[in-house]
């Protein structure tokens, strides 16, 4: 029912309430399947405008690990830690985040284990506003996992915007963008996703505070283009402009 009517909410909350009840009666695999849909029907309702459903999905896959019906040969797999992080932090569960990293870090395989603490440390510190530590964390670090690099690369960019450190943040636009035509395996849609970032944020460097024409003709850029990295900081700095 929550595929088939998965506007009315009641069916999620009876499915959830029904695992809390019989989950782990379920073989692994089963249970994994049932659980699964909880978390995608809570990203359904988070991409549909829901904001509520991150404290709902955060709900749920703590559940979900701590049943261990997630854990693969006894492993965290990184992107679910990833994705329990970035939920906690957008809720500002900062001190939940910080908690939550060394007790669980030692589940993940060793070969990705220190990347992965060093990249979610970043991001806690950059939603804590903890700038120094980000730029100690990231600014000599290339990871091998695509996707790590590109977020790191921005959570930098970001933080030597807000620090004023224009000479790095001009070299770290240039080179982020060197990286991103340089891996042609990324696909068109996400390099133009962290080009089209790059492009505004160079643009705000070169806009002086007041100058509300230049400011609200890069604003509209930012609002009418819906294929731009990091968004909501992009018009949160905008603001500070005006």
């Amino acid at each position: 029912m929550t595929l088939i009517d998965g506007e009315n909410e009641a069916h999620y909350f009876k499915l959830k309430s029904l695992l809390d009840k019989y989950g782990l009666t379920f073989p692994k695999e089963e249970a994994f399947i049932l659980y699964s849909s909880t978390l995608n029907y809570c990203v359904r309702k988070i991409n549909s405008g829901s904001p509520n459903f991150h404290q709902e999905y955060l709900d749920v896959i703590m559940d979900f690990l701590e049943k261990e019906i997630i854990l693969l040969d006894n492993y965290l797999d990184y992107d679910v830690f990833n994705n329990i992080i970035i939920t906690a932090l957008r809720l500002e569960k900062f001190d939940w985040v910080e908690d939550f990293i060394p007790k669980y870090i030692e589940r993940i395989k060793p070969e990705n284990r220190e990347n992965t603490l060093t990249f979610n440390m970043a991001r806690l510190h950059w939603y804590r506003k903890d700038h120094q530590k980000v730029i100690e964390l990231l600014r000599t670090v290339e990871y091998e996992n695509l996707g790590y690099n590109l977020i790191s690369k921005t959570l930098l960019l970001t933080t030597y915007y807000e620090t004023d450190e224009i000479e790095p943040l001009y070299s770290l636009l240039e080179s982020f963008r060197a990286f991103l035509n340089r891996h042609k395996e990324i696909p068109q849609h996400r390099r133009s996703y962290y080009l089209n970032f790059i492009k505004i944020t160079k643009k705000m460097t070169n806009i002086i505070p007041g100058d509300k024409s230049a400011i609200e003709k890069l604003k509209n850029q930012v609002n009418d283009d819906s294929t731009i990295a990091n968004v909501l900081w992009l018009k949160e700095k905008l603001a500070e402009l005006e």
